[in-house]
């Protein structure tokens, strides 16, 4: 039997998703503010979605995280000081360009990589769904 291809590629969060979620937030913000409520409630309540959006944003986009790699010893995630911890891929998800990746190790909490066309090249995202249908 043919093991699956090898695959390595840098990772970093997506702009697309980062902007998504600030946008929101902004949505979220103003629609407090709209709101019959005392000017003093929307005010707290406008700035406590804005201060949890930056938060968001802020962990969001500092992943520990910066390259994802697949061969024949299995995954592989390589944090930001090179140190390499093995995982293993729980599950994926792919709807239209969205691809989700699911790894867990033991005694460590599960990471999930959201994948869109901005942070993976085409050919890196089809070069990965022919490792994930083969594995």
């Amino acid at each position: 039997m043919k093991s699956a291809p090898a695959i390595a590629f840098d990772y970093a969060p997506s702009r697309l998703i980062l902007a998504g979620v600030l946008l929101l937030s902004a949505f979220a913000a103003l629609a407090v503010i709209a709101s019959g409520l005392a000017i003093e409630l929307r005010a707290f309540l406008a700035i406590l979605a804005l201060a949890y959006a930056g938060y968001a944003a802020k962990t969001f986009s500092t992943s520990p995280i910066i390259r994802i790699a697949h061969g024949e010893a299995g995954w592989l995630l390589v944090d930001r000081s090179g140190d390499e911890k093995a995982v293993e891929l729980h599950h994926h998800v792919h709807r239209g360009s969205l691809l989700v990746l699911e790894f867990s190790a033991p005694a460590e909490r599960v990471r999930r990589f959201v994948l869109t066309p901005d942070n993976i090249d085409a050919d890196t995202r089809r070069r990965l769904l022919l490792v994930l249908a083969a594995s």
